[in-house]
């Protein structure tokens, strides 16, 4: 098992749109999972914090001059870690995003910050730091689950 690295560079606008950037993120960890034989639910969590925390500072993170996003995804045998950094505005999920009202209706809810929440409820370990103008997060989701 290896780990894979991408490095998205907006500046140069070389990668395309954010829905491009995700489907080639995306084509990457399946190959990835079949290659390592993942569960269907690894692969799917891998894929859901991908997709939410990378459209997050994708989109927030260019409005703030995002130039760098750079995605690192190491498998081993007891778990996946992945890890996301990027040169936007400081934002930490562990502490920034704020807790939806679940209780509330779906007209009642503001827009935003369900996916954060889901991701924190289901990923083992969620750090973040920001450091010489990087935000670095990492995320940690155990094989066996």
């Amino acid at each position: 098992m290896s780990a894979r690295s991408l490095v998205l560079d907006f500046e140069h606008g070389e990668q395309g749109t954010n829905a491009e950037m995700l489907e080639g993120i995306s084509a990457q960890v399946d190959e990835m999972a079949e290659g390592d034989d993942w569960s269907p639910k690894l692969l799917y969590l891998v894929q859901l914090c991908l997709e939410e925390l990378a459209l997050n500072a994708m989109t927030y993170g260019r409005e703030a001059g995002l130039s760098e996003f750079q995605v690192s995804i190491t498998p081993d045998r007891e778990e996946v870690v992945i890890e996301l950094h990027d040169n936007g505005a400081a934002f930490d999920p562990t502490k920034d995003a704020r807790i939806p009202d679940l209780a509330a209706t779906m007209d009642d809810r503001p827009v935003g910050g369900l996916g954060i929440f889901l991701i924190r409820e289901m990923v083992d370990d969620l750090t973040y730091r920001r450091e010489e103008g990087w935000n670095h997060l990492t995320i940690t989701i155990r094989r066996a689950q």
